[in-house]
């Protein structure tokens, strides 16, 4: 059986900065994450952008 298609979500709060982190340091992938509402999908955005500015360690490069 395909795995994805059973896959479940879980709803979950996370500090912004912890996903950001998560993300910068390939803990956590994109295409695992989604916004259930427009606001939510916003600030999911804002912090994909935001890890890429973290080097792999996790501190900002700017």
């Amino acid at each position: 059986m395909d795995a994805a298609r059973f896959a479940q979500f879980l709803e979950i709060r996370i500090r912004e900065e912890t996903l950001v982190l998560l993300l910068a340091q390939r803990r956590l992938r994109a295409e695992d994450l989604r916004g259930l509402t427009p606001r939510a999908r916003r600030q999911l955005r804002r912090a994909l952008l935001r890890s890429l500015l973290c080097d792999p360690g996790g501190q900002q490069s700017l």
